[in-house]
């Protein structure tokens, strides 16, 4: 290799080094510049609870579990939310049934469409949430057994 060649690639590495440690000083100052903090937010969590009753009427007594009765027995389920952010979701309510150790899904799941207000939402096992037509769990539990209503509730 002859004298030019080597100097021109001599001088090829040292302007590709020093063009990369220029360009990583600038990457990293201009990190720097644009390190910025926010103001706090302040997150609070949801929650809710499953209800019962056996009368199917909004204005009756609901309850977090129901005593033993016969099969085929009417009742329905709610559920009450709360600290909601105002927000379309889908409630899925599944009928699960305790045996064999574990809770399995039964019969058909109902499905609610709905808008939440902000704050505290009462939720009925309808497609639109709403009392009218709440669903009767009754008419799926016509053999002995323990029973639940699961609500799932995607935002």
């Amino acid at each position: 290799m002859n004298a030019t060649g080597k100097n021109q690639r001599t001088f090829l590495t040292v302007t590709l080094l020093t063009v990369l440690a220029v360009t990583t000083v600038f990457a990293v100052y201009a990190a720097v510049l644009l390190t910025l903090t926010g103001t706090t937010v302040t997150v609070n969590e949801g929650g809710g609870s499953m209800q019962y009753n056996l009368d199917g009427s909004s204005n009756a007594t609901w309850v977090t579990s129901l005593a033993a009765m016969i099969n085929g027995t009417q009742w329905y389920a709610r559920i009450n939310i709360t600290n909601a952010a105002a927000q379309d979701v889908t409630i899925d309510w599944t009928l699960q049934v305790f045996s064999g150790g574990i809770w399995t899904n039964s019969g058909t799941p109902t499905q609610t469409t709905m808008a939440l207000a902000s704050g505290d939402n009462t939720v009925y096992a309808t497609t639109n949430g709403l009392f009218t037509s709440n669903r009767n769990w009754g008419l799926d539990t016509t053999a002995g057994g323990s029973y639940r209503v699961k609500a799932t509730v995607n935002g």
